[in-house]
């Protein structure tokens, strides 16, 4: 691919495509300035974002696209501005908010929101889960609301169902999150008053399923094939842990845009090698989204995934150059009107960042490794590469640090990743109907994984695998412009082996 071709590439990403990411950049701001509380900010908020919709226009603009695009900045800024407002509002003033602030004992009626999850701490280990409180009860008088609560139970009580309608006595205490009621610690087991639907008791046998396809496998293989298909990681060593950190493939380890993106990407890649051709590889893409997303649970941060996951697979048709930034915006502005709290989320902007690196360096790669790898192998190698490459300078700015070797680790783990996925997945649904056909299937997931695990071990044993990188502005900006050289250069250093 010439200089000349990739400047081509990069105006037809950029062509007809700027007006909706300001309008996603300003309801962004809106969230951020309500759910931070920075009113003082505002004007110079809002002057920021009427001059970067101006900037989008720059070439050849009439005053009158100039000021219907600023208008519609000023309206979506404040319009998300007071629905944060009403949210956190709404939130921390309602009977339970009030009733936590008096640190009641009472009894609570909601459902099961999410799976429970150990907390260790160095007095007691604690179960924790969130339920969505419908009923809460005090001195004989109940009043019906719907808010969020945390709910912190002993480790000796049985763990109730996600899907569940469970009851509870608890003692309330203030919440300290944005998204949060109250925490709730129980006196008792909770009761449940209704089991789970179908579809979540299915999701649950097949989760429990994937987990017994590779339960006579070693400890790393057992933990990370669950987590790469629905995002359990709950039995992964903290050892484990900290060499994928230290590799930048922690992403690989929680429900994340780029990891669906990755299984979504096989997928279709797959169906091409069979053939399938046109809107049937959306199709394709569909199916596995919606799939993913019965599985890992519909929390906040699987919803986001599949959005970004989706808006990735588009990236990858023919026609995302020209359209792809334009629905990412879309998404954008979606997630932060449906739950205004992702606007401060390190999980939100990596996965932003993630999907808009696939969409803009992700098809230059896939083409330019396509000359001489095949089409499939190609698009595994380059989602990764253009995700890891968009994510870095955020990644330094929280962490302090850059991996030396996370390119080169994600490069070398990402063929594995869609295989374990999907073989992982295959173990648990073939499981549910012959245990040992599921194990079977289990065992080439587990393989697969154990490449991954050599390749976060290795890579985290090399010297300087990771160097401190400062996190002030120079530094950040230093780092954007090296991590933009890359992205740049990265289809000629490509096309050879």
């Amino acid at each position: 691919m010439s200089s000349s071709d990739r400047v081509s590439g990069l105006r037809e990403v950029a062509a007809g495509d700027l007006r909706m990411p300001v309008l996603a950049a300003a309801a962004w701001a809106g969230a951020l300035v309500g759910g931070l509380g920075l009113k003082p900010v505002i004007g110079i908020s809002v002057g920021g974002l009427v001059a970067l919709a101006g900037l989008a226009l720059r070439r050849g603009p009439d005053s009158a696209s100039v000021a219907l695009l600023g208008a519609g900045v000023v309206v979506v800024f404040v319009g998300t501005l007071n629905v944060t407002a009403a949210r956190s509002h709404q939130v921390a003033h309602n009977p339970l908010a009030d009733l936590a602030r008096q640190r009641a004992a009472v009894e609570v009626v909601g459902t099961v929101v999410s799976d429970p999850r150990l907390l260790t701490s160095g007095r007691q280990d604690r179960l924790m889960w969130r339920m969505r409180a419908a009923v809460v009860a005090h001195h004989g008088r109940a009043v019906e609301l719907s808010t969020p609560v945390l709910v912190m139970t002993d480790v000796d009580f049985d763990r109730p169902p996600l899907g569940a309608r469970v009851r509870v006595d608890v003692r309330l205490a203030p919440a300290t999150g944005g998204d949060l009621s109250a925490f709730a610690n129980a006196r008792a087991a909770p009761q449940v008053l209704e089991s789970p639907s179908l579809w979540w008791a299915g999701a649950a046998a097949v989760r429990a399923a994937i987990r017994d396809s590779v339960a006579g496998r070693p400890v790393e293989q057992r933990a990370l094939v669950p987590a790469l298909v629905d995002g359990d990681d709950s039995q992964l060593p903290e050892s484990l842990a900290t060499q994928f950190a230290e590799t930048g493939l922690t992403h690989l380890l929680a429900v994340s845009g780029t990891n669906l993106t990755l299984m979504v990407g096989f997928l279709v890649g797959v169906a091409r090698w069979c053939r399938v051709r046109g809107r049937w590889l959306a199709v394709v893409g569909g199916l596995g989204i919606i799939g993913f997303i019965l599985l890992a649970r519909t929390e906040p941060s699987v919803l986001r995934a599949a959005v970004m996951g989706a808006v990735g697979l588009l990236g990858l048709s023919p026609a995302g150059r020209h359209r792809g930034l334009r629905v990412l915006a879309v998404a954008v502005v979606m997630l932060v009107l449906l739950d205004p709290g992702l606007a401060t989320s390190a999980g939100f902007i990596l996965s932003v960042l993630a999907t808009a690196g696939i969409l803009i360096l992700a098809p230059g790669m896939r083409d330019a490794m396509s000359r001489w790898l095949p089409l499939w192998l190609a698009e595994a190698v380059a989602v990764p590469l253009a995700a890891q490459l968009a994510c870095t300078p955020v990644v330094a700015a929280i962490s302090g640090q850059v991996s030396l070797v996370a390119v080169a680790a994600n490069v070398l783990a990402a063929p594995a990743v869609g295989p374990a996925t999907v073989l992982g997945l295959a173990g648990g649904l073939v499981g549910l109907v012959s245990p040992l056909t599921g194990r079977l299937i289990g065992t080439l997931a587990a393989w697969c994984v154990g490449w991954i695990v050599t390749v976060a071990q290795h890579g985290a044993g090399l010297p300087t695998a990771a160097i401190g990188w400062g996190t002030g502005a120079t530094a950040l900006a230093l780092l954007t412009l090296v991590v933009a050289a890359m992205g740049w250069l990265a289809p000629a250093l490509l096309r050879r082996p």
